[in-house]
């Protein structure tokens, strides 16, 4: 399982992005067909992403604001 207590931070460039929800791509915080293949019940989040910036993922796939960070890492146990 790839879930971690910080965000994935990537340079993006405009794309269509599919963050993993599941937690089990090998490829996080991109979706790679895991949660179907371990019959997970979940979907990916799809994201246009418009211009090139910086993206502070969810790592720990609690965030409020999925799939982006807001910051709810800190508080977990």
């Amino acid at each position: 399982m790839t879930i971690q207590k910080a965000p994935y931070v990537k340079d993006e460039t405009p794309r269509k992005v599919a963050y993993c929800a599941c937690g089990q791509s090998a490829k996080s915080p991109y979706c790679d067909g895991s949660h179907a293949r371990n019959n997970t019940g979940m979907m990916p989040i799809y994201v246009d992403i418009t211009e090139a910036k910086k993206v502070a993922w969810c790592g720990c796939r609690q965030s409020k604001t999925k799939p982006l960070c807001d910051g709810t890492h800190k508080t977990l146990p």
